[in-house]
């Protein structure tokens, strides 16, 4: 999963220059506000691929064959 723009602009321009104290902090809140907030997302837990899940597959796949063939 990539970060949106945002999402990136954010920690490239606000949280990457925290003391990582401050950024283990932020951490905490946002886990925080997650474990608070009533659940919207689900976890799939079907027998079923998706066609998401074999793009991922094949990704996964060939990164780790680049890898070997490199070593």
């Amino acid at each position: 999963m990539q970060p949106t723009r945002v999402a990136q602009q954010i920690y490239e321009t606000s949280i990457r220059n925290l003391p990582v104290v401050e950024r283990l902090w932020l951490v905490k809140m946002v886990m925080d506000d997650l474990m608070s907030t009533p659940a919207t997302w689900i976890v799939d837990e079907s027998d079923e691929w998706s066609d998401e899940d074999y793009v991922d597959l094949v990704r996964a796949s060939l990164a780790y064959a680049a890898r070997s063939l490199r070593e």
